[in-house]
């Protein structure tokens, strides 16, 4: 498959998840993520869900030049991010298109951050839930960020079971939640969001970004 044009602007959603990317090969990065990758290709795939398009992008890494970072993206949704090699691969976008989602509660597919509503908090929690059960939860400040890998699925409705995967070991946890739009306190307009009755990471409420 030919590379498309790589100048379009790239997908909200692939932002958090590079910094991430960034922050687990050295916890104290500092540079954004818009000036450690440069976009190499980007793959158009012939493949569709729920009438989106995914896209492949390849980028040249500064960190990690040999391999490189590449993403799999579903609109705004990161579906795979790894090695430069990963944009080109139509085979994980074919099968992120045909999962039945089993175990899984489809509204949280995305990437959530708690920015909307942590109106003058010197701290902000994301969370990134794939559809293939993986996906990072992190806490972020002026000075570093602080990025574990999950899995996560749904044992019940309303039900969110995640384990962190720790170097000191794994922990399991369970959340009760509720999905619907909205306020921030900066903002008068609704966002979709996500509320936990007890926190996670550091935050009851997140917003979604992508």
């Amino acid at each position: 498959m030919d590379p498309a044009d790589s100048s379009h602007p790239l997908p909200r959603g692939l932002w958090p998840s590079l910094r991430a990317h960034y922050a687990l090969l050295d916890p104290q990065e500092q540079e954004p993520p818009e000036r450690l990758a440069t976009v190499r290709a980007v793959y158009d795939h012939p493949v569709t869900r729920d009438g989106v398009p995914y896209t492949g992008i390849a980028f040249d890494c500064r960190r990690d030049p040999e391999r490189g970072v590449g993403a799999i993206m579903h609109g705004d949704r990161v579906v795979h991010l790894g090695g430069a090699e990963v944009a080109a691969q139509a085979g994980i976008a074919e099968r992120d298109a045909a999962d039945p989602r089993t175990g899984l509660d489809e509204a949280l597919i995305g990437h959530w951050s708690t920015d909307a509503f942590d109106y003058g908090v010197m701290e902000c929690s994301d969370l990134e839930l794939r559809a293939d059960g993986t996906g990072w939860g992190s806490v972020s400040n002026a000075f570093a960020e602080d990025v574990g890998l999950l899995t996560w699925r749904c044992p019940e409705p309303g039900v969110l079971e995640l384990l962190e995967l720790r170097p000191e070991g794994e922990d399991v946890t369970r959340h009760r939640y509720t999905v619907g739009p909205a306020v921030p306190v900066h903002s008068a307009e609704p966002v979709m969001s996500v509320t936990f009755e007890e926190p996670v990471l550091f935050g009851h409420q997140y917003g979604k970004w992508g």
